[in-house]
């Protein structure tokens, strides 16, 4: 067994404990806090539950008994928020669609990313609701343990892309014209509320493009990226350079659309 096999096995253990947690308590009644401001209206990317903090410390426990000098950087709780330009670091969204957690709909993940220098090595995204298993190594991307590419969809019209990550309310008029830019240039759109969901059904086919003219938080794309990526597809950010963890914006695809979405893209700016 190579190390990067152990580095995915610790990632595959750690979403999984993690997304048992969170199973547990999903379609209950839960107490909901806002992330943001507290006089207003609470947006996908602003609410957070205990559940949310619980599951996290289940996958720090895991990652934390498998590799204990590792770094930790995670959405929850005081966990570092920043992936270290050097050595090996473990990213970690708890609930990825926490909106979707609380109202009952199953597109939501539990994240672990492996990163070595800076750079996504190993991936698992555990969908407990759908009890689906999406992982990816250094060479190939899966689903529950089968591999899975992207799609060969080149006819924009017979593509679906999806926007992800909006801007905050007060800041859309640019981000609004641009999703009308996608529904006019491409087949159909679709907005899942989980950018790591988004970018795992982008792996397997099921979707063909993902765009957000935001800068995604590292436990919000690291391990979808490296899905995306091994499974054949491709990465940058709005003016088509190489997508990293200190990209500004987003831009995946299946790779035969690529150049038609990002020019479209640029609207949503």
């Amino acid at each position: 067994m190579t190390q990067n096999d152990t580095i995915l096995e610790t990632a595959i253990a750690a979403a999984t404990a993690g997304g048992e947690v969170a199973l547990e308590r999903f379609g209950m009644d839960l107490a909901v806090d806002n992330k943001g401001d507290p006089d207003e209206a609470m947006g996908p990317a602003d609410v957070v539950t205990e559940t949310d903090r619980e599951t996290q410390r289940r996958v720090v426990s895991v990652l934390t008994e498998a590799d204990p000098t590792a770094t930790i950087v995670g959405e929850e709780n005081d966990a570092q928020k920043t992936v270290p330009e050097t050595g090996r670091a473990w990213v970690i969204d708890p609930i990825d669609g926490t909106f979707n957690f609380i109202r009952g709909v199953h597109y939501w993940t539990t994240s672990v990313a492996a990163t070595v220098d800076g750079e996504p090595v190993a991936a698992c995204n555990f969908l407990p609701a759908l009890d689906r298993t999406y992982t990816a190594d250094d060479s190939d991307a899966f689903l529950d343990g089968s591999s899975i590419s992207v799609s060969n969809r080149a006819a924009w019209k017979a593509t679906t892309v999806a926007p992800i990550i909006p801007p905050s309310h007060g800041e859309r008029s640019a981000y609004s014209g641009g999703v009308a830019e996608l529904v006019e240039q491409f087949g159909s759109t679709i907005r899942y509320c989980s950018a790591q969901v988004t970018l795992a059904l982008l792996a397997r086919g099921a979707l063909d493009g993902a765009v957000t003219p935001q800068r995604p938080n590292p436990w919000d794309s690291l391990a979808g990226v490296q899905l995306v990526r091994q499974a054949g597809g491709v990465v940058t950010d709005l003016d088509g350079e190489r997508w990293t963890v200190n990209s500004d914006s987003m831009v995946a695809s299946n790779g035969q659309i690529h150049e038609q979405l990002l020019e479209t893209a640029q609207s949503l700016r």
